[in-house]
């Protein structure tokens, strides 16, 4: 179904431009992440070896590929064709055949409703203004089958709004120090993309449906947010 002209481009490019490979090429080591890491989240998650996980914004697959490891079948989805085809370097290199990828976004990815277990998105529903972020998780909701998992880690103030200016300022300065990004792409991120404040998130997250296991918050600008999609009773 065509869609109307009001409805959001989820797969424009926002913030650092994810489309240039030499981006992509750094980006694991600018993040710190690692496969280690993300088997111990979906460990943590208890992701099972019959589940079906998709991966929303999967950069270059590192949780993709470390859920691959486990489940029967991964969907690796990402607006940035560099990032799919470093996922699917990955996924060739560990020898993965479960793995599908997509480019589309959160409201754009298509899946059957009901069909997936488990949803991960690590760094990526913040590029959506909050009206559309609330999209996104009815999205997730509807494919999500009942009882089905929902991971999601992102850039969430948890500070007051008041705050907002030392925290920005204190974030900066971290990320300096503890990362390979600059103070112009953090800036950019404050700036230009749509981080929002974890009472909106919460919000957001009850008001899809999803009951809230968990939110944790660090730093004053991570979360990490736990929901499941109720059974019916």
């Amino acid at each position: 179904m065509e869609r109307p002209d009001w409805y959001y481009d989820d797969l424009k490019q926002v913030g650092t431009d994810f489309a240039d490979a030499r981006e992509v090429a750094t980006y694991d080591e600018r993040q710190t992440d690692d496969l280690a890491k993300d088997a111990a989240l979906l460990e943590k998650l208890g992701l099972e070896a019959s589940a079906t996980l998709a991966d929303i914004g999967c950069g270059t697959g590192l949780l993709a590929c470390a859920a691959a490891k486990i489940a029967r079948t991964v969907h690796a989805i990402d607006i940035s064709l560099p990032m799919l085809a470093a996922t699917r370097r990955r996924a060739e290199a560990l020898r993965l055949s479960n793995i599908t990828t997509e480019q589309a976004g959160f409201l754009s990815f298509a899946a059957p409703e009901a069909t997936l277990d488990v949803i991960t998105t690590k760094f990526a529903l913040h590029h959506l203004p909050d009206q559309w972020k609330g999209v996104a998780l009815d999205r997730m909701a509807k494919v999500l089958k009942p009882g089905g998992t929902l991971f999601i880690r992102d850039v969430v103030f948890s500070c007051r709004s008041a705050e907002l200016p030392e925290t920005a300022e204190a974030w900066i300065a971290w990320m300096l120090a503890n990362t390979g990004y600059d103070r112009a792409t953090v800036a950019c991120h404050l700036r230009d993309e749509h981080s929002t404040y974890g009472w909106i998130m919460e919000g957001l997250i009850k008001q899809a449906g999803f009951d809230l296991v968990s939110a944790e918050y660090s730093n004053g600008v991570y979360a990490d947010y736990l929901a499941r999609k109720p059974r019916p009773r």
